[in-house]
């Protein structure tokens, strides 16, 4: 049965009828991966895997379909060698060397500065002819007496690249046919039946992967710190080979034509797309750090790996051939664009997804009280308290110029233009301020004037023929608001002379001296007075009562109130009011 058919794919009939396919990779080479030894500074970026190693990689990147398979061991790997599915990059010796096998290494960088155990015994090991290329000679049994220590323990170790990662996932059809034989009575070894083992065409097909590996190892160290945002090892070093290197000579050294090498890279981000599993989340996995990918699991990761391969080649033709920024093309679908393809900002990202960290609303309070309030009303009233719906900041007295706080909490940030609109990479968060009517806020007029202060401030950046939508008047529309609790300050618009009376002389050392009568006549005559404010009603022996002492002793009867009103379906006192027009403003 023929399953998933790729335009590349070939086809290898099996003796039981069944078939298999094997994509083939394009961008290969006729190179060795010893060629690979005698680059300035290979495998410092990426480095080399023993066996067990790969075997760890390879099941972190098992998929979700490959339930009821086998884990991924030395002895699989083994086997897969044997009939040329998986083929190592390297074999290194403890036997004695050969003088017509030494490899010169005195241009690498890597001895000197790569501290990798298995990279610095590879290095050892061709200067002292006991490296090979497994692919240029006849299967051996892999060795399993431990002869030491330090890796390789056995009289032969193998190494893979983490790039035939690659080729393992495209052979996941064959490694899927692994049958179990029981060797002991604990013991069991997988194998892959006469029907199932690959034929030729079928092995020409995988080993163009492991090609594919050596091209890539030849351009990593170059460019996957420019993918990844991650520098390993001697900054110096990288940074002489990085100069010295020329994208079209080592294409040149390769065999491979720009053309070859971008068709791959297009390639592979075909089959990441098919092996995705992010969906929208992509756009924001491919901005986070190197070491976050590292996370990953399964079809996530394998896709992963596609795609940094794809920016590999990619950004190797973008050298040769610098891209025409001004060209203006379509965005590919997400899941077919490169990790370093980012049309959008990230800004534009969250806010595509919902998940801003700018909240909808920013609400500018006077002073410590409403501060202190606002979120207990919201509570109350059943307004989620999320920073990212609504955000409360105390600006610290009428007097304060808002137009800068404004500018940072709310401005909004354009981006692409489309005819004759233009999408915001960073969502409208609009502004509410609740003050009590003084100074700059006394009259509707001087609020008018402030509020257009606002306004001007948030749309400065913003080109003039897209303002008239931020500038809005009409309820719906605002997007800056100024609302007071009424002709008097908080304290005198949400409670009555004897409530405040109550509050005072609970919160004071010692009693009003003339009583609560006259306690209550001095806070009414504060209330009348041309700049009322609770905390100047004060007497000998009073004490020191702060706004959130205040706040938390008039916060009872300020439920109760909130409380009524909601079982009555009044509107209830100011501070309800505005908490329900900014849930509105925020929605």
């Amino acid at each position: 049965m023929c399953i998933g058919a790729h335009p590349r794919s070939i086809m290898n009939l099996m003796e039981d009828g069944g078939y298999s396919h094997v994509q083939r990779a394009s961008a290969t080479t006729s190179r060795s991966a010893l060629d690979l030894l005698s680059l300035p500074y290979s495998f410092s970026q990426v480095g080399l895997l023993t066996a067990g190693d790969f075997a760890t990689q390879a099941n972190r990147r098992r998929s979700r379909a490959a339930f009821g398979l086998p884990s991924v061991d030395t002895q699989i790997l083994e086997e897969l060698h044997h009939h040329g599915v998986l083929v190592p990059l390297f074999r290194v010796d403890l036997t004695d060397g050969s003088s017509d096998r030494r490899i010169d290494i005195s241009k690498s960088q890597t001895p000197h500065h790569v501290s990798s155990t298995a990279v610095s015994e590879l290095f050892l090991a061709a200067s002292e002819g006991r490296a090979a290329d497994p692919s240029l000679e006849n299967f051996q049994s892999w060795p399993q007496e431990s002869r030491r220590v330090l890796w390789p323990s056995v009289d032969s170790g193998y190494l893979y690249s983490r790039h035939q990662l690659l080729g393992f996932d495209v052979a996941s059809s064959i490694t899927s046919e692994l049958a179990a034989t029981r060797t002991g009575e604990t013991t069991i070894a997988w194998h892959l039946p006469d029907s199932s083992v690959p034929n030729q065409p079928t092995r020409d097909a995988l080993n163009s992967w492991r090609s594919l590996a050596i091209v890539l190892c030849a351009l990593d160290t170059y460019l996957w710190p420019l993918v990844t945002h991650t520098l390993r090892h001697d900054f110096s070093a990288w940074r002489k080979a990085r100069l010295a290197f020329d994208a079209g000579d080592m294409l040149s050294w390769l065999g491979l034509s720009s053309e070859q090498a971008m068709a791959q890279a297009n390639e592979l981000k075909m089959s990441a797309s098919f092996r995705d599993d992010m969906g929208e989340f992509y756009d924001l996995i491919r901005r986070a750090k190197a070491d976050a990918w590292d996370t990953m699991r399964g079809d996530a990761l394998a896709a992963l790996d596609f795609r940094l391969a794809a920016d590999v080649l990619e950004r190797c033709v973008q050298e040769i051939e610098p891209p025409d920024n001004g060209a203006s093309t379509l965005d590919p679908p997400l899941s077919h664009q490169a990790l370093s393809y980012q049309p959008h900002s990230l800004d534009s990202a969250l806010t595509q997804m919902a998940l801003s960290p700018l909240p909808s609303l920013v609400i500018g309070v006077e002073g410590e009280t409403e501060h202190r309030l606002l979120p207990r009303v919201m509570e109350l009233l059943g307004i989620p308290l999320d920073r990212n719906l609504i955000e409360i900041v105390d600006f610290g007295g009428t007097g304060k110029d808002l137009a800068l706080l404004a500018r940072y909490a709310a401005e909004p940030v354009l981006g692409k233009s489309v005819g004759e609109y233009v999408v915001l990479d960073r969502p409208v968060t609009r502004f509410l301020v609740l003050t009590d009517a003084e100074n700059k806020y006394k009259t509707y007029a001087n609020r008018q004037k402030q509020r257009k202060i606002l306004l001007e401030s948030l749309t400065k950046n913003v080109p003039i023929e897209y303002r008239k939508d931020l500038l809005g008047y009409r309820l719906r529309e605002r997007t800056v608001e100024i609302r007071t609790w009424g002709p008097l300050p908080f304290e005198f618009a949400h409670f009555t002379d004897g409530q405040l009376a109550d509050v005072l002389t609970k919160l004071a050392l010692a009693p009003h001296p003339g009583g609560r009568a006259a306690l209550v006549a001095h806070i009414h005559a504060e209330r009348l007075s041309s700049s009322p404010d609770i905390l100047d009603v004060g007497w000998a022996g009073r004490g020191r009562i702060s706004k959130p002492g205040l706040a938390d002793a008039t916060w009872p009867i300020l439920e109760k109130r909130i409380k009524r009103a909601i079982l009555k379906g009044q509107q209830g006192p100011p501070i309800m009011k505005a908490v329900l027009r900014a849930y509105e403003m925020a929605n």
